[in-house]
C-alpha cells in the first residue's frame, strides 16, 4: 500500500480542496491516528484521519495489477453470455477494473486498478500513452501498403491515426500507437485488405508481461506505480 499526502486524502474524500486542507493542517485541525498532522505528512488510505473532529471516511485501499490476458476473456465487468470476465481471473474481492479494453481474443498486457484518476489519465488520448502490439496477418503486406500505413493519411474510426508498423517476420508486424480506439489494430489492416489472425498487446505505458504466462497476474511494484503516475503528471 502506498502512503499519500494527507491533504490529498482529505481532498479525495470531498471534505475540502487540497489548499483548504493545507490550511486546516496548519491550524492543527487534522489528526492522523490520534496525533496532530503536519504539512507534508503522508498517510495510508486506511489510517484513522480526523478533520475538525470528524472522522474522514476511510478510502478503499488502492490496488494495481498487471495480467497477461488470455483469449476468450472479456474486459467488461458484466456479461449476458456467461463468458469469462477479466476480474474472474484475479483473486481479489474488491472492486477493480481494467484500464481500457482488449478484444475477446486479444491477449497481452492489461492493467487493472481501482485508482480512478490514474485509470482515466492513462486512457485519455491527450497523454499519448504508448501501446505496442504484435499482429499476425493472413498475408504479408506489400511494400507500398507498409509505406501507406506509416504515412499521414490513415483514418481509423473517423480520426487520423498515426502509428509505426514494422515487419518482425513473415506476416507478423509490430504496431506502435499513442492512442487506441475500438478495434483499432484490426481496422488499420482492414484498410489494406488484411485480416489480423492473432493479436497480442506486448507493451502498455512501458509495462510488459514477458515473465507472466497467459492468464497469470501480479501486483504492480511501487516503482512501476510511481512510473505510471509520473507519465501522466500525477507525480513530479
Amino acid at each position: 500500500m502506498e502512503e499519500i499526502r494527507v491533504q490529498k486524502l482529505i481532498s479525495q474524500a470531498g471534505v475540502a480542496s487540497r489548499r483548504e486542507a493545507e490550511e486546516l493542517i496548519k491550524k492543527g485541525k487534522v489528526s492522523i491516528n490520534g496525533k496532530i498532522a503536519i504539512i507534508g505528512q503522508r498517510a495510508f488510505a486506511t489510517d484513522e484521519i480526523f478533520v475538525n473532529g470528524v472522522a474522514l471516511p476511510r478510502a478503499q485501499e488502492l490496488k494495481y495489477y498487471i495480467i497477461n490476458k488470455p483469449k476468450k476473456t472479456i474486459c467488461t465487468l458484466k456479461d449476458n453470455f456467461n463468458r469469462t470476465i477479466i476480474t474472474d481471473l484475479i483473486d481479489d474481492k474488491d472492486y477493480i477494473y481494467p484500464i481500457g479494453r482488449l478484444d475477446y481474443n486479444t491477449t497481452g498486457v492489461l492493467i487493472l486498478t481501482n485508482d480512478g484518476e490514474l485509470a482515466n489519465k492513462l486512457a485519455h488520448p491527450s497523454f499519448e500513452v504508448v501501446r505496442r502490439y504484435r499482429a499476425r496477418l493472413d498475408y504479408k503486406l506489400e511494400k507500398n501498403e507498409l509505406v501507406f500505413l506509416n504515412g499521414d493519411n490513415v483514418i481509423v474510426n473517423g480520426k487520423l491515426s498515426k502509428q509505426i508498423v514494422e515487419l518482425i517476420e513473415s506476416k507478423t508486424y509490430l504496431v506502435t500507437l499513442r492512442e487506441g480506439s475500438y478495434h483499432h489494430i484490426k481496422k488499420i489492416f482492414e484498410l489494406v485488405e488484411r485480416e489480423v489472425v492473432d493479436l497480442k498487446r506486448i507493451e502498455f505505458a512501458g509495462l510488459t508481461v514477458e515473465k507472466l504466462m497467459v492468464g497469470e497476474y501480479r501486483k504492480l511494484k511501487s516503482t512501476e506505480i510511481r512510473g505510471l503516475k509520473k507519465l501522466v503528471g500525477m507525480e513530479k
